[in-house]
C-alpha cells in the first residue's frame, strides 16, 4: 500500500516533467523557428497575451514564494503580506517611466540600453553582474523545491537537483523562449492546483476560515499595521510596503527577463496589459501563501513541529503540513510537489534563456569585435544555457549551509539590485547623469549592497544575529516525545523587539533585510547625482532614451550625429501607433 502511495505522489511530478521536456522538442524539432536571435530570444516577437501573462506570473512566483513565505507568516504573523501593495504601486511605477522606454525601444538585450544612454563599458560591466546575482539566486530556487521533494519522496536532495536541471536545461536550450513560454504556462497549472488543494484541504482540517482567523487572532500572528518606523525591526509597516517597493520595480519590473516577455508582445497596449495583470497575480500568489501559513498555524497552535522534533527546521515545514493533512488522499502530495518544482523550473528556464542573450550580445560580441552567423550566435547561446545551468546546480551546495528561506532569498538578490535599479533610473530619469557618474554610482551600490548582505548572513551563520519569534506552544504535543530546546539568546543583547545581536556585531547588519534593495539603490543614484555634477560632460541624448515624463521638458539641439543616432528603433505598424503612450 505504501509503494501505491508513493507512486500516486511521483506520477504528478513525472507527468509535469514530461510535459515540459515535450513542450522543448516540439519547439525546437518541430516547428524548428529557434535559430535566429530573435526567434530564440523573444519568440519572433509574436507572442500572445495569454501564454505570456501566465509565463510572467509563473516565473516569479519561485518555490522561495510557496515554501518560505507560509514559515514566515507562521513564525513572524502577517506582517510580511503587505508586500502585495508594493506590488500594485509597482505596476503603476514601471508602466508610468520604465516600460514605453524599454518597449519602443525593442532591444534584443536590456543592457543594450546602457551603451547607448552612456557607452560600452556600463553595458558590460551591468551585464557581468547580472550574470553573477543568477549565480546567487538560481541555486536558491533549485535547492528549495528540491529540498521538499526529498522529504515526501524520501529521494537524495542531489539527486533531484540533478533531475530539475536536467530538464530545465534540455527544455530551455532545445525550444528557446516560445518553450519556456508555454513550458511556464504547463507549470503555472501545476503550481495554482497545487496551493488550491491545500488551502481547500487546510480549511477542511480545522473546521473552516472562521476558526483559522480565531487562532491567528489568539496567536498574536494577525498584524498588518505595526507602525514603528525602527529601520532595525526585521518586520514593520515600512519596512514590507516601502522595502518591497524597491524590492519589486527591480525585480517584478525591470528584470531582463521579464521586459523580454514584455518586448515580445506585438503592441505596447498588450505590454502594458501583461505588466497589470503579472501584478495582480503575483499579488494574489503572496495573498494565498500567507493564508496557508496562517493555516499552518491554526492547525499547529498546540504542537509546534520543529519544536516537538517532526521536522528539522522550518524549511520543511510547509512540506510536512501537505504530508499531514494530505494523507487520506493519495496523489494531493503529489500534486504540491509538482507545484513546488514548477515554480523552480519557470523561474530558472525564464532566466537562463535571457541570460543567454545577455552573455551573448552584451559580453561575447562586444569582447570578439563581430557578430556571428544567426545560426552560430544560436549555438552560442544554447551553449551558454548549459554553462550557467551546471554550474547553478554545483552551487546549490553553498545554499545548504544558509538559514531562512525567505530572508535568505531576498537577501542574496538584493546584492546585485540596488546597481541594476540605480544605473537605469539614472539613464532614464537624470538627463544630466553621464557614464563616469554611472560607473561610480555601480561600483558604490555593489560595494555597499555586498558589505551589508554577507556581513548579515555571516552573522547569522555564526550564531551572532538571531530573531525573536512569536509563541508558540507544546501543550498539545504527547507528553513522551523530545522536544528541541528553545532558541538560545545567551552571549546577544535585545536591540529591540525583533533582533538579538552579539556586541561584535556591526549595527548596520542589523538592518531590515527588506532595506538592503533599498540602501543600495539610495546610494548608487546619490553618488551617480553628485559625481555627475562635480564632473559635468557635455553630451547628446535621444530623446528616446528618457521617460516620456522627463522628455517634454527636455530641449534639444540635433547638430551632427551623435552615438545616440545609431539605435535602430523598429516602426511600429499603423495599427499600433494608437496603442503607444509616446
Amino acid at each position: 500500500m505504501e509503494q501505491l502511495n508513493l507512486m500516486a505522489e511521483c506520477s504528478a511530478f513525472a507527468i509535469m516533467i514530461c510535459l515540459s521536456a515535450i513542450v522543448g522538442l516540439y519547439y525546437g524539432c518541430v516547428e524548428r523557428k529557434q535559430n535566429t536571435v530573435s526567434d530564440y530570444l523573444l519568440g519572433g516577437r509574436d507572442m500572445t497575451l495569454i501564454p505570456i501573462t501566465i509565463s510572467l506570473i509563473a516565473s516569479h512566483i519561485s518555490g522561495i514564494t510557496l515554501l518560505g513565505v507560509p514559515p514566515e507568516t507562521y513564525i513572524h504573523g502577517t506582517q510580511y503580506a503587505l508586500t502585495g501593495m508594493g506590488f500594485v504601486l509597482t505596476g503603476i511605477i514601471v508602466e508610468k517611466f520604465y516600460l514605453p522606454v524599454f518597449y519602443e525601444l525593442q532591444l534584443t538585450s536590456m543592457y543594450e540600453y546602457l551603451e547607448y544612454r552612456f557607452d560600452g563599458n556600463v553595458r558590460s560591466l551591468m551585464s557581468i553582474i547580472y550574470a553573477f546575482s543568477l549565480m546567487l539566486y538560481i541555486p536558491v530556487v533549485i535547492y528549495i523545491p528540491a529540498l521538499a521533494f526529498s522529504q515526501v519522496t524520501g529521494l537524495n536532495v542531489h539527486t533531484v537537483t540533478k533531475i530539475i536541471c536536467s530538464v530545465c536545461i534540455f527544455y530551455t536550450t532545445i525550444g528557446g523562449l516560445k518553450a519556456v513560454v508555454w513550458t511556464d504556462a504547463i507549470q503555472g497549472f501545476f503550481t495554482a492546483m497545487s496551493l488550491i488543494a491545500v488551502i481547500v484541504m487546510g480549511l477542511k482540517s480545522i473546521g473552516g476560515l472562521r476558526n483559522m482567523i480565531k487562532a491567528n487572532e489568539e496567536g498574536d500572528r494577525i498584524e498588518f499595521f505595526r507602525m514603528d518606523p525602527d529601520p532595525f525591526l526585521r518586520n514593520s509597516f515600512w519596512t514590507t510596503s516601502i522595502g518591497s517597493l524597491i524590492n519589486s520595480i527591480a525585480y517584478l519590473g525591470l528584470n531582463p527577463s521579464t521586459v523580454q516577455r514584455f518586448v515580445a508582445l506585438p503592441t505596447y497596449k498588450l505590454a502594458r496589459n501583461a505588466l497589470m495583470y503579472l501584478m495582480l497575480g503575483v499579488s494574489t500568489i503572496t495573498s494565498m501563501t500567507v493564508l496557508i501559513g496562517m493555516l499552518i498555524y491554526a492547525k499547529y497552535k498546540n504542537c509546534d513541529p520543529s519544536t516537538a522534533n517532526y521536522i528539522e527546521d522550518n524549511k520543511s515545514l510547509l512540506p510536512y503540513y501537505v504530508m499531514d493533512i494530505a494523507a487520506s488522499y493519495p496523489g494531493i502530495t503529489g500534486i504540491f510537489v509538482a507545484g513546488l518544482v514548477s515554480a523552480a523550473l519557470s523561474t530558472m528556464s525564464a532566466h537562463l534563456n535571457n541570460v543567454s542573450g545577455t552573455i551573448y550580445e552584451d559580453l561575447i560580441v562586444k569582447m570578439m569585435g563581430k557578430r556571428y552567423s544567426e545560426l552560430t550566435a544560436s549555438i552560442i547561446m544554447k551553449f551558454t544555457v548549459i554553462v550557467m545551468g551546471v554550474m547553478c546546480g554545483i552551487l546549490v551546495l553553498m545554499v545548504e549551509q544558509l538559514k531562512g528561506i525567505l530572508q535568505m532569498a531576498v537577501s542574496l538578490n538584493s546584492v546585485t539590485l540596488g546597481a541594476f535599479l540605480s544605473v537605469f533610473t539614472l539613464g532614464i530619469g537624470f538627463p544630466f547623469v553621464n557614464t563616469r557618474g554611472a560607473i561610480y554610482a555601480i561600483i558604490a551600490s555593489l560595494g555597499v549592497s555586498i558589505w551589508i548582505t554577507f556581513g548579515t548572513q555571516i552573522a547569522i551563520m555564526n550564531d551572532e544575529l538571531k530573531f525573536s519569534e512569536k509563541n508558540i506552544s507544546i501543550t498539545g504535543c504527547p507528553i513522551d516525545l523530545q522536544f528541541k530546546d528553545k532558541i538560545d539568546y545567551s552571549g546577544l543583547y535585545r536591540m529591540n523587539e525583533d533582533v538579538y545581536v552579539s556586541p561584535n556585531v556591526q549595527k548596520v547588519f542589523t538592518l531590515s533585510y527588506m532595506y538592503f534593495g533599498t540602501i543600495g539603490t539610495v546610494v548608487g543614484m546619490a553618488v551617480g547625482i553628485i559625481v555627475s555634477l562635480v564632473f559635468p560632460s557635455k553630451q547628446s541624448i535621444d530623446p528616446k532614451l528618457l521617460t516620456p515624463c522627463i522628455r517634454k521638458y527636455m530641449h534639444y539641439e540635433h547638430k551632427g550625429k551623435t552615438k545616440s543616432d545609431e539605435i535602430k528603433i523598429k516602426e511600429l505598424k499603423s495599427a499600433e501607433s494608437q496603442d503607444t503612450p509616446l
